[in-house]
């Protein structure tokens, strides 16, 4: 699974050429499709306004909701010294990669960081 985290976003947003592919081409295999958790996909609208608009229409990204298991992973995630912004990309990668501009902040997560560059 190919996940985007807030940085990723702002990334989409300001026209990343790489993101841009993902977020059109349409793919049945949901392990191959990308996706924006939606707790990463607030924080790039707080950075970015306008970030959540822009990437709720490609139709190659589903948004990943926050649920009660999720949430309490956050929690334990954020206690444990995560970043709140970074926390539900870790928790949405366990089975995948992250997209980020930021890969030092996944450091000592598990989570496969691929650093896509600055936004």
């Amino acid at each position: 699974m190919i996940v985007l985290d807030h940085t990723a976003v702002v990334a989409l947003r300001r026209g990343h050429r790489l993101l841009s592919g993902l977020a059109v081409v349409e793919v049945d295999d949901p392990l191959r499709r990308a996706h924006v958790p939606a707790l990463c996909l607030f924080a790039a609208s707080m950075e970015l306004p306008g970030a959540a608009a822009h990437t709720g229409a490609p139709p190659g990204l589903d948004i990943l909701p926050l649920d009660f298991a999720g949430a309490a992973a956050l929690e334990r995630a954020t206690v444990a010294g995560v970043d709140w912004r970074h926390a539900h990309a870790v928790y949405a990668s366990a089975a995948g990669q992250v997209l980020t501009a930021t890969p030092e902040a996944y450091d000592g997560t598990g989570v496969w960081a691929v650093d896509i560059g600055k936004p």
